[in-house]
């Protein structure tokens, strides 16, 4: 791929990757993806808006066809995509779930299926499961287990997280990620938002059947179509399971909405501190080298102009491990920038030290619509 292909194909995955596209977004990236399918890059991305009807007519069968013909191929992610497309249409396949875990352990990643893939939900780790029999000869037998809660993220039109920006929130609701059960059960969720002690929603009440493949449910939305129900604070979304578990999760609102454009950013350095938060010793000591025996997190800083006002704008963080090309971290997340802010950051990484593998890695990051900074670092 020559420079020139790298410029374009970065600028069509990143607006591919973001989240509430139109129609028309759709049909103006397929168009634009059909004009580089030269590259084998392009392939997964045409694929998957063929199998999805996303800017172009649905192909489901003859897309699927086309993949398994690939299979021999020693790729993880048109492999996994495989097997993840596979599962839109049939969740209980068992084959499927099996190799799509294997391919996320490879590598793959849900950039080509988005909000579609069945990632979150076929992912185990192996201290929950150890065995894929126990799933197949106990997921149609109902179980009296306790749900345990692992966590809660949020989202509205396109947007998860923890992180929002009030104006463009109509209806926000709840992804309740749990562990694995060893059956199959219903269950009865009650779920009521507070600001503090106070209650700010009614009580809604969903009801869902879950078995042993069950990562995570969706509770009731809560808002309204004009997207003014919530504005500038920290709320928390309380939820109850059958009358007994009972976990919460503060989400924050920051009014206003997005600005697409940003700040002017003039730099972008590296540094290393802890994963619980950057010590003020380590704000200023940059690298491009990391020690893997003492490292945890890594954090990205921003280098703005003086920002005269507030704002809430879209950052976005890609590492790629150069070892293998595996994307290592894909984030997009919200943050909320104050009058008179020159600088900000954001840490990736592990809660301990060790993890992080050794070899080169390549960053790209940007803000909203902005410039992209990119770089290699290594961890040694």
């Amino acid at each position: 791929m020559d420079i020139f292909d790298q410029y374009l194909y970065e600028e069509l995955t990143t607006q591919y990757a973001r989240p509430g596209l139109s129609a028309d977004d759709y049909e103006e990236l397929y168009q634009r993806f059909c004009n580089m399918d030269y590259l084998a890059e392009v392939q997964p991305y045409l694929l998957t808006m063929r199998f999805f009807g996303l800017g172009t007519v649905a192909e489901k069968e003859a897309v699927l066809s086309e993949l398994k013909m690939l299979l021999k191929k020693d790729n993880h992610m048109l492999k996994g995509l495989y097997y993840d497309l596979l599962l839109t249409e049939n969740s209980e396949n068992m084959e499927a779930i099996v190799n799509l875990r294997q391919m996320i352990n490879e590598g793959y990643t849900n950039i080509y299926t988005k909000e579609k893939s069945r990632i979150e939900k076929v992912t185990i780790s192996s201290e929950e499961v150890t065995f894929q029999e126990e799933i197949l000869d106990d997921k149609f037998i109902y179980t009296d287990e306790d749900i345990v809660v692992d966590h809660i993220i949020f989202e509205c039109n396109g947007y998860s997280g923890l992180y929002f920006a009030a104006g463009e929130v109509d209806y926000l609701w709840a992804k309740v990620f749990i562990k694995p059960l060893h059956g199959k059960k219903h269950i009865k969720v009650c779920s009521q938002i507070f600001i503090e002690d106070d209650a700010f929603s009614k009580k809604f009440i969903s009801e869902f059947d879950i078995d042993a493949n069950t990562r995570w449910f969706k509770t009731l939305g809560w808002g309204n179509k004009t997207f003014d129900c919530y504005y500038d604070n920290i709320y928390k979304w309380i939820i109850e399971i059958d009358g007994k578990t009972t976990f919460s999760q503060e989400f924050r609102m920051y009014n206003g909405t997005i600005n697409n454009i940003g700040p002017n950013v003039h730099g972008v350095k590296l540094f290393a501190s802890k994963s619980n938060g950057a010590l003020k010793t380590d704000y200023n000591c940059y690298k491009t080298a990391f020690d893997h025996s003492t490292l945890e997190f890594i954090y990205f800083k921003f280098l703005i102009d003086t920002l005269e006002e507030n704002m809430n704008v879209q950052v976005y963080i890609k590492i790629i491990s150069l070892e293998d090309n595996a994307v290592f971290r894909d984030i997009c997340y919200l943050q909320n920038l104050q009058q008179y802010w020159n600088k900000f950051w954001y840490g990736v990484g592990f809660t301990k030290p060790g993890n992080w593998e050794k070899g080169l890695y390549q960053y790209i990051v940007h803000i909203g619509d902005g410039e992209k900074y990119d770089g290699i670092f290594s961890v040694y």
